[in-house]
């Protein structure tokens, strides 16, 4: 579990994003987890100079199938948000990896020990990321290059249950 999969992401400075949820590093909610499918509370900030809007993702590095799993992406998150309430409900949800618009909830197989589910901010110059709702998230990510301003990191660890 020493994959992070953003050691090699296009560089971006730092701020800080936290949750009333979980702290960083430990475990998920159990609302976090299937059937609940609720994402976290986040809170961010301050904002890099000139973000225009965010784009939450969530993404399980430690999913035993090439790639990780893609659990949650949110777009165009207004800048003047501080954060996301428990269950989200601003910007635009994006299909994630199990083919669903919105949070799908951790669910690790049983025998692949802990899961690491990265949660990524990122503050963009733009008020709207043009990318369709059914993009693939290396599409979001690439498009997203040219448009970073900053990048705030939380992660919660799941457990198969």
């Amino acid at each position: 579990m020493t994959y992070d999969p953003y050691a090699l992401a296009f560089p971006a400075p730092a701020f800080t994003v936290t949750s009333r949820d979980f702290t960083d590093g430990e475990a998920l909610p159990d609302s976090a987890y299937q059937p609940h499918n609720e994402s976290p509370e986040l809170s961010w900030g301050p904002l890099p100079e000139g973000t225009r809007s965010l784009v939450v993702t969530a993404f399980d590095a430690d999913a035993p199938i090439p790639g990780g799993l893609w659990h949650w992406a949110v777009k165009d998150i207004p800048a003047t948000l501080s954060g996301l309430a428990h269950g989200g409900g601003a910007g635009t949800a994006l299909v994630n990896d199990l083919g669903s618009t919105g949070y799908a909830g951790v669910n690790p197989p049983p025998g692949t020990g802990t899961h690491r589910l990265f949660i990524c901010v990122t503050a963009l110059a733009v008020e709207s990321l043009e990318v369709p709702e059914d993009a693939s998230r290396a599409l979001l990510n690439i498009t997203l290059i040219q448009h970073t301003l900053g990048r705030a990191i939380i992660v919660g660890t799941s457990t198969p249950r």
